[in-house]
């Protein structure tokens, strides 16, 4: 999809998002190059947007009432800390190997990487550490997002502490992956 959008004193972007996705306004959260879009007042131009950048929309439609097939499905407090707990399943094995190995990489080669002369292209442009370390670092703060697009009644207590372990949990893995990065930096 295409999309020209011309920023006014109205929340545009989010709304066409909301409309789009059938996603409720509130609930979406926009990403572009690992932050988070949060002040929805600023121009598009602040969050240094290029063409055919991709912004990554993350959003729970627990607020959309699922299509009538003979009765409403209910939420339960043991399906979100189901879903909380996939979440959590699904980053341990696809994510935390690629992090291991990552953080390992970094304390092997303390050594910064050799520079090029090479003149930058996009392949070139970051050495793949970098670029690795972008990605994961990325894919921790989605799943953060998404841990945090999960919502949990008020009165589901066990299921809140699930869901703020696991968050406690994937925060531990960004700022593991964080402070090698930047110790090495250094």
């Amino acid at each position: 999809m295409h999309l020209n959008i011309k920023w006014g004193k109205e929340r545009v972007l989010k709304n066409f998002i909301s409309e789009w996705s059938h996603l409720p306004l509130e609930s979406i959260k926009l990403i572009h190059s690992g932050a988070v879009l949060k002040d929805e007042n600023a121009p598009l131009s602040s969050f240094r947007l290029r063409p055919n950048a991709t912004i990554q929309v993350v959003g729970s439609a627990d607020n959309i009432s699922p299509p009538s097939h003979g009765g409403p499905t209910q939420k339960s407090e043991t399906s979100t800390i189901s879903q909380i707990q996939e979440q959590l399943t699904s980053i341990r094995s696809s994510l935390v190997p690629s992090l291991e190995k990552f953080l390992q990489t970094l304390h092997i080669s303390s050594n910064p990487q050799p520079t090029t002369t090479v003149p930058p292209d996009s392949s070139t442009q970051f050495p793949p550490i970098q670029k690795e370390y972008a990605r994961l670092s990325e894919m921790l703060l989605q799943s953060l997002l998404t841990l945090d697009a999960i919502t949990v009644d008020r009165e589901w207590e066990q299921a809140r502490q699930e869901r703020k372990i696991a968050v406690k949990e994937v925060q531990g893995y960004l700022d593991q992956l964080d402070d090698t990065w930047n110790s090495r930096v250094r």
